[in-house]
């Protein structure tokens, strides 16, 4: 998969992609045009009427109160009570428009980011932290939510605003309206300086922004190994040294916010005052009414309006497309496992599983993990996998799977290159039992059943009385809550519960790696006792290091550094006197 792998690091040099991010917010704004257009007509009736009051007010002085004329002065003041409500009704519906329409985006893009990242690798997840990507699914798309429900439609609502109120001002006065240009290069240049600045340091922002939570949801995964080694305070000093470094980078980026902003307030003041001097003089030589003066004003807080809004959206906009930076690269990443152009669907293992010279390393620069694999096991039959760990065990059944592939050979099921297979239909054909068990919050019966309501009761209570486990399920109901990650069950009880969730779902090849490692001998008895009996019906694969496990096994492979040292039954491996014997005799003594 081609991927960054620094992705989250603190690289002071990485700025925001504008040009993929614009595409990537374009594209969501264009798959909700009708919604986002109808709170756009909405904010522009409302700005349009909101726009009359300095026309209304210029009326009142300039009109209504020279000619003392009572029914003029109540039609204005009418007008302008309407103008307000009628303001305010379309700025609601505009409102309300927006946060739904906003929600529904967010929603739909959190959606399309969680699916994307399921579709990833396991490489992917090696080199990127829960915490992290909790943030991109949560933290980053939250602060998208204020961009489109409030700074898209604001900013093509303030140029209008803007526009207008500076057309009008012209038509009353040319002279005095000019004045005002000098002030828009300087805004330009403002606003220049500031993106080019902040760039960097929004998406420095963002990235501490992620490592907080990451940081967090590690630290708590592993409070047990904390809490043993007394390691609290050391935690809590990572934690605040963290959160110290976020605290300095986002008052940086708020200082120059600050900056920005009352320079940009500096320049109403200047306007009015120049305004107030230059129309002054105009009105006392006759050129101009007091009412324009009033007007030009009370327009300048128009025209000012949303450039100090502008201030503000480009922290929002900064801000947002650092978040949107961030999700684009999560988008952009391909797995390198993909479903093949034309796949073929594994219904039933009618024949066997075939490894012909398989070579395996995990990235082009390291070494092999696998050389030079082979071995056939037939339908119904069993094989066992014994190695030192790290040996390529686990990796054996992970190609299995398909969570990686290969550089060099062949896996074929019943003929077929498992590349050729839908991966759907490859794993939904492959039980797997691990070490390492994670259980969902729920009850016992929604994890037997993998979360799936469409699985009968009748299934799961056949999969315990065949493998003669209904004394462990008197002991743990299956309607016993599981807490998260089965922290209220011990390893081995997490073990059983996986185990019968793999016969459960009632698949043709069982993968057990090291399934029975931590279960107490009794439950280990039991357990075996089962397999054995499944044996006749099953394609079995057991990874074990422990010996009572897997000396029943049809075949026994021993995998050494890669390789397979030797091949057999039990038996025939003893008898041969070499590795197989050598681990034999470690776990049970010479005599036996």
């Amino acid at each position: 998969m081609h991927h960054d792998d620094h992705d989250d690091g603190q690289d002071p040099k990485e700025t925001i992609n504008y040009r993929e991010t614009f595409r990537l917010l374009a594209g969501l704004i264009n798959s909700r045009r009708r919604p986002f257009a109808v709170a756009l007509v909405y904010t522009m009736v409302s700005t349009l009427v909101s726009l009359l009051i300095p026309i209304i007010a210029k009326y009142v002085i300039d009109t209504a109160l020279p000619a003392k004329d009572p029914s003029a002065l109540l039609l204005a003041t009418g007008a302008y009570l309407a103008t307000t409500v009628v303001f305010l009704y379309f700025n609601y519906l505009q409102v309300v428009q927006l946060a739904k329409a906003g929600q529904d985006l967010i929603v739909d893009l959190k959606e399309r980011l969680l699916g994307h990242m399921l579709s990833l690798d396991l490489e992917f997840y090696s080199s990127m932290p829960v915490g992290r990507l909790t943030a991109r699914v949560q933290s980053d798309t939250s602060t998208l939510y204020a961009l489109f429900t409030n700074t898209v439609i604001s900013i093509v609502n303030d140029a209008l605003m803007f526009a207008i109120a500076f057309f009008v001002m012209a038509y009353y006065n040319l002279k005095l309206t000019l004045m005002l240009v000098p002030m828009f290069p300087v805004l330009a240049v403002l606003g220049w300086v500031f993106v080019k600045v902040t760039s960097p340091m929004y998406v420095k922002v963002r990235k501490l922004a992620a490592e907080v939570p990451g940081f967090l949801t590690e630290q708590l995964n592993g409070i047990g190994v904390l809490q043993a080694f007394s390691r609290e305070e050391d935690t809590s000093r990572k934690m605040e040294d963290l959160n110290r470094r976020k605290f300095t980078a986002e008052m940086r980026v708020e200082l120059l916010n600050v900056v920005f902003f009352l320079s940009i307030v500096f320049l109403h003041p200047a306007t009015t005052a120049a305004v107030f001097g230059i129309g002054g003089k105009m009105v006392m030589a006759g050129k101009l009414t007091v009412g324009v003066i009033v007007m030009f004003v009370m327009y300048l807080g128009y025209l000012f309006e949303p450039i100090f809004r502008f201030s503000e959206h480009l922290s929002v906009i900064q801000r947002s497309f650092s978040a949107g930076h961030r999700i684009s690269k999560i988008l952009a990443l391909k797995p390198a496992l993909t479903e093949p152009p034309e796949p073929h669907f594994l219904t039933t293992v009618r024949g066997s599983i075939d490894f012909r010279n398989v070579w395996m390393r995990y990235r082009e620069d390291a070494g092999w993990v696998l050389k030079n694999v082979s071995f056939t096991l037939p339908r119904g039959q069993s094989l066992a996998i014994l190695g030192e760990t790290g040996g390529g065990k686990t990796t054996v059944t992970s190609l299995l799977f398909r969570f990686y592939d290969f550089q060099k050979g062949h896996i074929e099921i019943d003929g077929t290159d498992i590349r050729k297979l839908s991966l759907g239909s490859l794993r939904s054909a492959i039980g797997l039992v691990q070490q390492d068990i994670y259980l969902f919050p729920g009850t016992v019966m929604d994890n037997l059943k993998l979360m799936d309501a469409s699985i009968p009761d009748g299934r799961v209570h056949d999969a315990i009385r065949v493998m003669g486990l209904d004394s462990f399920y008197k002991k743990h109901p299956l309607d016993k809550k599981v807490k998260e990650k089965g922290a209220n069950l011990s390893i081995g009880e997490k073990q059983v519960i996986s185990l019968t969730r793999a016969m459960v779902l009632d698949q043709e090849v069982l993968v057990l790696d090291e399934a029975t490692s931590n279960m107490d001998p009794h439950t280990e008895r039991l357990i075996t006792s089962a397999i054995k009996s499944l044996l006749k019906h099953k394609t079995v694969i057991i990874i074990a290091h422990r010996l009572s496990t897997i000396r029943s096994a049809d075949r026994i492979m021993m995998i050494s550094g890669g390789e397979v040292r030797e091949l057999g039954t039990h038996d025939e491996l003893l008898a041969a006197g070499g590795l197989y014997s050598k681990y034999y005799r470690l776990q049970y003594g010479e005599g036996e």
